[in-house]
């Protein structure tokens, strides 16, 4: 499914400040590495993968499972953010490569 520029900023709009964190978000873009999979001969579209705790997990269609995973993996981590607005900076850190298709 192809978003408009609308819709993705539309999505990526419900995630301000107040409810994320800056600091948090670093971490997760330079803790938890996604790539895409590249099957050229095939007619299925690219897959995104995340690498949680040295494990490749399919991205899509699996956010709830990887929002839980990080979220019980790094909350003990950052004790003096809020568990909504890690669970929040997570969802933005996902949805922002989910909607990056084009």
């Amino acid at each position: 499914m192809k978003l408009t520029k609308e819709e993705k900023e539309d999505i990526l709009s419900k995630y301000n400040d107040d409810n994320t964190s800056k600091k948090f978000l670093i971490h997760l873009i330079r803790h938890y590495h996604i790539f895409e999979s590249n099957f050229q001969d095939t007619l299925i579209k690219n897959l995104k993968f995340i690498v949680i705790d040295g494990k490749t997990r399919l991205l899509e269609g699996h956010k709830k499972t990887i929002l839980n995973k990080i979220a019980s993996i790094e909350k003990d981590n950052w004790p003096d953010i809020e568990e909504s607005v890690l669970r929040r900076t997570i969802k933005k850190f996902l949805d922002g490569y989910l909607i990056d298709t084009e």
